[in-house]
């Protein structure tokens, strides 16, 4: 058969001009291509000469042999002629040649020679797997291989032992039966299967059929071939009874005389026949371990192995200590060095209420040296505050049963929204877990000796600007010096400098997944990548519907500024096709009276910076593609007043050719990200996630008895929750969030009591949300192709409907209906307490079963599958802080003609390319945040441990705990299959969004 060294060099025009192909008509020449060399069963072997051992060897290679006629009884014993090697020079049987006469006879002849031929590959007498020989065939013919669309392989499976008592192929494990379906799921044009194995006789034939788990974990594989018509198997008959074929039908006999033909009906029966491979039959009686444990099983031989030295070598230390990966410090030599520089505080020994602050400061240090130490001073505040917790009781190591008036004595409420002094307050209504009186003994040991560190810990070990050292720093100063002074102004700092040394000069990665990140796409900076980060990036949950004040606004924008096709395009768009973004607030958020003031704010040892409130229009398309279609950068009362560019791509199907050099454009889309970023750290994950639930733990934990079964509920959610919160307040808030932001720290505390202020508890449950923001609040209106590359919308809708019914299920066991919540008086003080004493009046009335069901629901959503939301991605999508970055580092421009006029070198000047203090700090917010969630803390988890806890209790309450955790973890366990096929279904070349699979959705805010 052809391979890639024959290649005609005749032009295929220059032979228009023969009478084959001038004058016969494509039809006809299929014909004779057909006649030729197709429509036959050709016979590929991996087999030793059988003839010819004396002139060209007896070694095994590639031969094949034609059967010119269809088989009377398919996948029979048919000796085919074999005495043909795929590189021999005689091609009698196949005859090819004609193919090489011209190029345009190759092209025709090709989709012929391997359309309509079915090839049979034989694996008989050798240790070779099936995968073994499928992947040295396309090695043979790369590109030949995926036209093929019939193949058949034919499989002597002998057991291992002659008695025929262990009926286990050589398949050669799990890998290699995946390996198999990988390897064929490669061959895009392949419509028809057939597989037979010749095997002994089953000599148990009253086995049990297979377990459903089974037919899943082996099936899973055979689905990846999409394009399949026909699959079958063909296997002796004397395995019907043993793979439980009974309770399949009907069954297709083909060949009623036949032993080694069947056909599978649909794809849970063709999988019994794998499980033969790789399960002996168990006892029914005893337990059975889940499959996919019993797949990767240790056995003698891989117990027994020994590693190669090259790759054994492969995974020792680096040669230079320089090289060394280093995620944290030793802790012995980080409490040194942290002694040796003083940067502890000191307590009088006769008076712990006397505390000396630290003396010492970090004034030197590397960029990777600083991040490490702020990754482990950090990880010794969440220590700290976790002990203080633990030690209270709050969230105690072992639980322990209090009184409800125990309860409110521990459990109190920060003041809000003024301190006592009058000053307003810091935070939104949290725990106050240093009371007024600290003379209880445990506060004041842990005032004195952490909760006083933790205020300047993180600022002591962060040099300042001048004090990052390092050959990066020194190699991004040498660059902007050859810029600076009327130099050259190429030799100055690139975006593609910044690009590259994320590729290639990083030593290790910022997060567990080794340094991915979205620098690392040639399109980063996209409109797409801009565009696909409102539906799947760190904060899908604003974008909203533009409202016809918007889109007036934004038409007389583009009139002004003589984007005469966007007016024209805007006129006559669907207004439901439009949507915003919208930080048009944020100087009323921060408390800014004057809406035309510039935000900027300097902290000591940081640099200047600046803040926008953009406002972003996007057009959504009926086929799914979101497009940035204008922004103002900076919202200063009206659009008119503010500078608003537009896109010049008019379509996401426009040309990309000058996207990359369009930078006024990529300037605004960084404003945009840099509002986006505020918005999304400040208010919703830090307000709206963190603080909103922990306003409801407190209010729980002072109106409801610990045995109340709502209680009960709720508590599995709140794990780490109160401690994380503190340790943030105390630390990540004051000295990393307001060093990096372009406000002030009132302002940024201004912020995040406004985003408090101002939440809508049931306007958010999130049927409620989709539909306040302009999107279908069914499963059904959202499998719209409009909605395709918004996989969040459909996740967190499933989800939340799974988390009802299962709240829904453990409530109706103590309150049955309605009239039984509304006589539950500690469930109205619940509520009231939360609408008043955390100060949340949108909090709804607990009067009936479904209102209360749906608050619950909330309460969980909120620490769950939200949380992971918009937790989880930040590393991935703002590590690489020019992506997405905090702050501008220089003034915005002011008129729409300066921003015009913008250069690469003034996005250069706006990103924090040459602050390595600040980059830094950036960074690190995501790489603390973003560590994957351990699997026991997982919401798939929940449901298991909580079904085994009540697996053999008789109690009728307690059975129907049990079914309603199985029915809650079979439903999560779908979900993570529709949520997978949510991510397939995203346009080709979409980031997959997984962050919400049940078994990495976190049960609680744990980081």
């Amino acid at each position: 058969m052809p391979t890639g060294q024959h290649t005609p060099t005749t032009a295929p025009d220059q032979q228009l001009a023969s009478p084959v192909f001038g004058k016969l008509p494509p039809e006809l020449r299929a014909l004779i291509f057909t006649e030729l060399f197709g429509a036959r069963r050709v016979h590929l072997e991996f087999m030793p000469h059988p003839v010819r051992a004396d002139r060209v060897g007896n070694r095994r290679r590639w031969r094949h042999g034609v059967c010119e006629d269809e088989l009377a009884t398919p996948f029979g014993r048919v000796i085919a002629r074999q005495h043909y090697c795929l590189t021999a020079a005689r091609r009698r049987v196949l005859d090819i040649s004609a193919l090489f006469t011209c190029r345009r006879a190759l092209i025709e002849g090709i989709p012929v020679l391997y359309h309509s031929n079915v090839f049979l590959i034989i694996n008989t007498g050798s240790r070779r797997l099936p995968v073994d020989d499928i992947r040295s065939l396309q090695a043979k013919m790369p590109k030949h291989w995926p036209l093929i669309q019939s193949l058949e392989i034919k499989w002597e499976v002998a057991p291992f032992d002659r008695n025929q008592a262990n009926m286990v192929p050589h398949f050669g494990g799990r890998d290699a039966y995946e390996a198999f379906w990988d390897a064929l799921a490669e061959m895009p044009a392949l419509s028809r299967l057939r597989i037979a194995l010749l095997m002994p006789p089953c000599p148990q034939p009253d086995l049990s059929s297979p377990a459903t788990a089974l037919r899943d974990l082996y099936l899973g594989p055979i689905r990846r071939l999409r394009s399949l018509r026909i699959c079958e198997v063909a296997m002796p008959k004397s395995y019907l009874s043993v793979l439980g074929a009974h309770e399949w039908a009907p069954w297709m006999a083909r060949d009623e005389k036949g032993q080694y033909r069947m056909s599978w009906v649909d794809e849970s029966s063709a999988l019994a026949f794998v499980q033969s491979f790789f399960q002996k039959p168990l006892d029914p009686n005893l337990p059975i371990p889940p499959a996919r444990l019993a797949a990767n099983r240790p056995s003698q031989k891989t117990i027994l192995k020994h590693l190669t030295e090259k790759k054994y070598f492969a995974q020792t230390a680096p040669d230079s200590v320089g090289d060394v990966p280093l995620p944290s410090f030793d802790p012995g030599i980080f409490d040194n060095e942290m002694m040796k520089m003083k940067l502890y505080p000191t307590i009088d020994p006769r008076d712990p209420s006397v505390v000396r602050k630290p003396e010492g400061k970090i004034v030197e240090g590397t960029y990777l040296g600083t991040q490490v130490a702020l990754t482990q001073a950090y990880s010794r505040i969440e220590q700290t505050f976790a002990s203080l917790f633990d030690v209270l009781g709050i969230e105690a190591t072992l639980p322990r049963h209090r009184t409800l008036e125990e309860q409110k004595g521990l459990y109190q409420f920060s003041a809000y929204p003024t301190n006592a002094d009058g000053t307003p307050a810091q935070y939104p209504p949290h725990l106050q877990h240093v009371p007024e009186d600290q003379s209880v003994s445990v506060f004041r040991v842990f005032n004195a000796v952490g909760l006083v560190e933790m205020q300047v810990l993180l600022q002591k070990i962060t040099p300042d600007e001048d004090g990052i050292l390092g050959r990066t720093k020194e190699w991004f100063l040498e660059k902007s010096r050859a810029a600076a002074f009327g130099g050259d102004p190429e030799r100055g700092v690139k975006i593609q400098d910044v690009v590259d040394y994320n590729k290639y000069h990083r030593k290790f990665g910022t997060d567990i997944e080794g340094g991915g990140n979205i620098g690392l796409l040639h399109d980063w900076f996209s409109d797409r990548r801009f565009a696909d980060q409102q539906f799947t990036g760190t904060n899908p949950t604003t974008i909203t519907r533009a409202t016809p004040a918007w889109i007036a606004d934004f038409i007389a924008v583009a009139r002004a500024g003589g984007y005469h096709k966007w007016v024209t395009a805007l006129t006559r768009a669907d207004p439901k096709s439009l949507f915003v973004q919208d930080g048009s607030y944020f100087r009323r958020a921060v408390g800014e009276p004057d809406p035309t003031a510039v935000l900027h704010h300097k902290q000591p040892a940081s640099e200047e910076c600046w803040t926008v409130g953009a406002v972003t229009l996007f057009q959504l398309h009926e086929d799914g593609k979101l497009h940035p279609v204008a922004i103002c950068i900076d919202y200063r009362g009206s659009l008119d007043k503010s500078v608003t560019i537009f896109n010049q791509r008019m379509s996401p199907r426009d040309s990309t050719r000058g996207e990359k050099e369009d930078w006024p454009w990529r300037y605004a889309k960084t404003c945009a990200q840099v509002t986006d970023w505020m918005r999304h750290e400040l208010a919703v994950h830090l307000t709206l996630s963190h603080f909103v639930e922990e306003a409801i733990i407190v209010a729980t934990n002072r109106t409801l008895p610990m045995d109340h079964p709502l209680y009960r509920l709720l508590y599995p959610h709140w794990y780490k929750t109160l401690s994380l919160n503190a340790a943030g307040r105390s630390t990540l808030v004051p000295q990393v969030a307001v060093d990096v932001v372009g406000i002030s720290p009132d302002q940024c505390y201004h912020f995040l009591c406004d985003a408090y202020d101002t939440y809508d508890f049931v306007g958010s449950y999130v049927p409620n949300d989709l539909k306040r923001r302009g999107f279908p609040d069914t499963q059904e209106g959202l499998k719209h192709p409009r909605y395709k590359n918004y996989p969040y919308a459909k996740n967190v809708l499933a989800l939340w409907t799974t988390i009802r019914a299962y709240v829904k299920a453990m409530l109706q066991l103590h309150l049955p209906s309605d009239a039984a919540v509304a006589a539950d008086e500690a469930l109205q003080h619940w509520a009231t307490e939360i609408k008043t004493a955390a100060h949340m009046p949108t909090f709804p009335e607990v009067t009936t079963l479904d209102g209360l069901v749906d608050a619950v629901t909330m309460c969980i959503f909120i620490a769950s599958p939200f949380h992971t939301a918009i937790n989880y991605l930040q590393n991935f999508y703002q590590a690489f802080v020019i992506a997405k970055p905090p702050a501008l580092c220089s003034a915005p421009p002011t008129t729409l003609d300066q921003l015009r006029g913008y250069k690469e070198a003034d996005l250069v000047a706006a990103l924090p390319i040459n602050r390595q203090r600040q980059w830094l700090l950036a960074a690190q917010v995501p790489w603390l945040l973003s560590f994957k969630v351990e699997p026991d803390r997982s919401l798939l988890n929940y449901a298991a441990s909580q079904w085994r806890v009540y697996k053999y209790k008789k109690d009728e309450k307690d059975v129907r705990v049990k079914e309603a955790s199985e029915q809650l973890y079979g439903d999560l366990q779908g979900l993570q299959k529709a949520f997978f096929r949510n991510s397939a279904a995203m346009d080709k070349g979409s980031i997959p969004y997984m962050v919400l699979d049940p078994g990495l959705t976190a049960v609680s805010i744990l980081i």
